[in-house]
């Protein structure tokens, strides 16, 4: 079980990043700043097409990507309207800044701010975004279809209901076809619930060791749990009625495992497009990293000591264990790993610092006060939020800033 690698090498090299320097210089860029490459951002969008293509409906993880323009740039080029949501503010932003869409949350929300939401929508009542038919909440137990029927009673609103079944990854939702049953009940009685779809995320297929049957053996069992909650709604409602759901599967690291829409009718990715260091994993090899942090370079050091062991120091450089150069960075502690230049690595000796972190270098290495360091961020979903505006890199320029999503009730 693999992906095809990628025709283009992944060339990070100190051309490649000498390039990004200059334009982020020329941009008047002298601060922490995330950079989206959109030649590499459209490359990976282009691998996920070749899935999309075979059927699939295509739904993007907005937590990932948590930036309107960029949004609405991948759901042009896409040809798709939907989207995944995690968190009510930024459910409340694309209600306002993307109203077409159609969002499916991605995980289950307290009834409480729920509530809060259609509190918002009533106080902005120039939003024509419309939850009846364009938002699917997300259920995944007997306990909260309750909750959320209260609501909706107490609202007087129709909700869409998606119901979470576990299929392997164990981080709850639907697991015995009994409560299944009594939910899908309870919902079909209820004049102001509709069942919209299923949603079923397999995160855990990558990770499976040999020894416990292997991504392949996880893969299968995922499927079938899957199939098994699928016939259940056959069995009661009948095929057509199924096949007219959100049969919502997949994420970053397995999208490309799917061949055809023949249980699943919809995928769901986004880190994928920008491919943070968590999601190098092998279904994703053909993907190119396309987000980088880039932090200035304010001080460099020469051999240097720890504070109060000038002697200490000493040995401990000629025995190799302190660098023979360092550097510190403007700001710093992220969730990111250094990638240029090559071999430097944060340093233990002064811990961690978002001020002016201290990162080792490489003998060999010819960074200097005013170039930039390059970070590769390990998630996108928080690090996207940290630095404001995303620089988008493209031929050699910054060619647009990107604002990313607010956090806020406005």
């Amino acid at each position: 079980m693999s992906a095809p690698k990628h025709n283009n090498t992944d060339a990070l090299s100190a051309q490649y990043f000498a390039s990004v320097t200059k334009a982020l210089s020329d941009a008047g860029a002298y601060q922490p700043t995330l950079v989206v490459d959109k030649n590499r951002l459209d490359q990976n969008l282009s691998a996920v097409k070749v899935i999309t293509q075979r059927g699939f409906n295509f739904r993007i993880v907005a937590k990932s990507l948590p930036c309107v323009p960029m949004l609405q740039y991948l759901m042009k080029e896409a040809n798709t309207n939907r989207l995944m949501s995690f968190h009510i503010p930024f459910l409340q932003h694309v209600s306002q800044h993307i109203p077409n869409a159609d969002v499916l949350m991605g995980k289950p929300m307290p009834v409480g701010s729920v509530e809060g939401y259609y509190q918002f929508l009533s106080e902005h009542t120039e939003c024509t975004f419309n939850p009846a038919t364009q938002l699917q909440w997300l259920i995944d137990s007997e306990a909260r279809i309750h909750q959320y029927a209260k609501l909706a009673e107490k609202l007087n609103i129709v909700l869409q209901v998606n119901l979470e079944i576990n299929v392997g990854l164990n981080r709850g939702g639907f697991s015995q076809h009994y409560e299944f049953i009594s939910t899908l009940n309870f919902i079909e009685q209820h004049d102001q619930l509709t069942l919209s779809g299923l949603m079923g995320y397999e995160a855990h297929v990558t990770k499976i060791p040999g020894f416990l049957g292997g991504p392949s053996k996880a893969f299968k069992k995922s499927v079938q749990t899957y199939q098994g909650f699928c016939d259940v709604i056959k069995d009661k409602f009948g095929e057509k009625y199924l096949n007219s759901l959100t049969l919502n599967a997949g994420g970053s690291s397995t999208y490309p495992l799917y061949e055809k829409p023949d249980l699943v009718n919809e995928i769901s990715t986004a880190s994928a497009l920008v491919k943070p260091t968590d999601f190098d994993v092998f279904t994703l090899d053909h993907h190119l990293p396309a987000a980088f942090i880039a932090a200035p370079v304010l001080k460099m050091v020469d051999k240097p000591q720890i504070p109060m062991a000038k002697g200490l120091s000493k040995v401990l450089g000629k025995i190799g264990m302190l660098p023979s150069k360092a550097c510190f960075i403007y700001g710093g502690n992220w969730l990111a790993k250094p990638c240029y230049p090559v071999g430097s690595k944060r340093s233990d000796m002064l811990g961690h610092s978002s001020n002016q972190e201290m990162y080792e270098l490489a003998a060999s290495s010819t960074i200097n006060v005013d170039d930039f360091m390059y970070f590769r961020p390990t998630q996108s979903e928080a690090v996207f939020l940290q630095f404001g505006d995303i620089a988008v890199y493209d031929d050699g320029k910054i060619v647009d800033w990107w604002p990313v999503f607010k956090h806020s009730k406005e």
